[in-house]
């Protein structure tokens, strides 16, 4: 198995303290984003604000005295579900105190001593522990209980979820090898074999890729969080062999055709 660095999102809503965790092995924007809407499709509606910490996914710069510039991916995104970013000032740790004590608990109460080698067994262990431990304790901070305040209190306040659906996707703009692969983050997808050095767009989602010539969907694969493996679509490679095999037919049948005149009548006779 390949070791990675674990990462976590957590979102907590600021009334109730209710919890969301998500793991992944990446920081990328697809994940970024996906988390979010994991999140809100959790509680079932959407804040009308949410507080960012100053990492670069949402964040592009963030000085003293001047006003942040947004990561236009996420303010397109906010846009879409319908929430007002505000970042954190910079060395304002009190700021941003709701997530990061939620960050601590999660290290603390869930990670501590917790051995699981697959990040879908983990995923759903943070789904039952916050159901049946972070969601339903009764919080430090506000000594009620986060999901008994989120129904009675805060559910209703949330904006319904925006129907339509958002690509998380990160596309990237890439050519395919002569032996008609592309590669991400060490690994390599095959494609079908006519698509080989040609120039693809690759679309990255925390789960798949999707890749494209021109408009139309060439490849789907799942994503691999190994290294170096070698993912190929067993249907991409029968055109080629298929060419292959007709070219070997075709040589062979020349040089069956100039052992002799007499050749393509007995050829025909057979």
């Amino acid at each position: 198995n390949t070791r990675r660095r674990l990462s976590f999102f957590v979102m907590v809503l600021c009334h109730s303290r209710l919890l969301y965790v998500e793991f992944f092995v990446s920081q990328q924007m697809e994940h970024f984003l996906g988390a979010h809407l994991n999140a809100l499709a959790a509680f079932g509606g959407c804040p009308r604000r949410v507080i960012i910490d100053n990492l670069r996914s949402g964040v592009l710069r963030r000085l003293v005295g001047e006003a942040p510039v947004f990561n236009p991916r996420y303010l397109d995104f906010a846009r879409h579900c319908g929430f007002e970013i505000t970042a954190c000032n910079v060395g304002k740790g009190n700021e941003k105190g709701r997530v990061e004590r939620g960050v601590g608990y999660v290290k603390v109460n869930l990670l501590n001593g917790l051995e699981l080698h697959d990040l879908g067994a983990l995923n759903a262990a943070a789904k039952v522990w916050l159901d049946t431990v972070a969601n339903v304790r009764v919080h430090g901070a506000t000594h009620r209980v986060p999901c008994e305040v989120f129904a009675r209190e805060e559910q209703a306040a949330l904006q319904p979820l925006n129907p339509r659906a958002y690509d998380v996707a990160r596309p990237m703009s890439v050519r395919a090898s002569r032996q008609f692969r592309v590669v991400l983050e060490t690994n390599k997808y095959s494609l079908p074999a006519a698509c080989a050095s040609q120039r693809v767009t690759l679309k990255a989602y925390p789960d798949r890729l999707c890749i494209y010539r021109g408009s139309e969907l060439v490849a789907r694969h799942n994503r691999s969080y190994e290294r170096h493996q070698d993912i190929e679509d067993p249907e991409h490679p029968k055109a080629l062999l298929a060419q292959r095999r007709s070219a070997r037919e075709q040589r062979l049948m020349q040089r069956f055709l100039a052992l002799s005149s007499k050749a393509g009548s007995y050829h025909e006779g057979l």
